[in-house]
């Protein structure tokens, strides 16, 4: 059962970035449990060939930190100017 679930999480993850590309903020979710769920399943292969390195768990959930406060800056940066997140706004406005 685990292992269906981290199959499938990982590729909800990507469909769901792919049907909600211009949402912002339902892009930013999504990349955030996408990273979420590959370091556990890093954790759990890194388990199961009784390898003990926490710097690379470290070294992932240290750049999924700083893309999540990227993508909150980006998202306060849109909803001030445009008032939401949609990003069909900012191709109409390039015309």
């Amino acid at each position: 059962m685990l292992n269906i679930l981290i199959i499938t999480i990982p590729i909800l993850c990507i469909v769901n970035v792919i049907f909600h590309l211009s949402y912002l903020l339902m892009t930013l979710l999504s990349l955030e449990a996408l990273l979420l769920s590959i370091m556990f399943m890093m954790m759990n292969m890194l388990m199961v060939i009784e390898m003990n390195m926490p710097v690379v768990c470290v070294l992932i959930l240290s750049i999924s930190v700083c893309e999540a406060s990227l993508g909150l800056s980006m998202l306060v940066k849109m909803s001030r100017l445009y008032g939401n997140d949609n990003l069909n706004i900012l191709c109409m406005s390039k015309c």
